[in-house]
């Protein structure tokens, strides 16, 4: 007796879940490898991924992320498959939280990039401004 092809009992199928395209902030400072208060600062002076806004909650695209890390590595001409290394076991036992375990220290040091770059281009538009008004206010 011979079973037909609908009622075999041994196959099982494998079913790929969809990938979470919108991210809380917290879990967008976690997909970045940075700490929630960098991210906070990131949005603070204006020079992370752009949010969305549903219901009152801030989301960040998955793919606006994943592009600011490649445009933040090929500013510093760092390709992103150079710098992934495998941790070793005895590596991850030394570190004593998980959660430092996940920071990346290349995107911290980008982050903080980001942060002083719009903070040194907000000094030289104000400057300009306040001259170009006392020049005004002179002549």
């Amino acid at each position: 007796m011979g079973q037909s092809g609908e009622g075999q009992s041994g196959s099982s199928t494998v079913t790929l879940l969809p990938v979470q395209a919108l991210l809380d902030p917290a879990q967008a400072a976690a997909h970045l490898g940075l700490a929630p208060g960098l991210f906070r600062a990131l949005d603070f002076f204006r020079c992370g991924p752009s949010k969305l806004k549903l219901r009152g909650k801030i989301f960040y695209r998955r793919a606006e992320l994943d592009t600011l890390r490649q445009d933040w590595c090929a500013a510093v001409q760092v390709r992103a498959e150079d710098r992934l290394a495998v941790r070793s076991d005895t590596q991850r036992r030394d570190n004593t939280s998980s959660e430092e375990a996940a920071l990346d220290p290349l995107m911290r040091l980008l982050a903080l990039r980001a942060i002083r770059h719009r903070i040194v281009i907000s000094i030289f538009w104000t400057m300009g401004i306040i001259g170009g008004a006392i020049c005004l206010i002179l002549y």
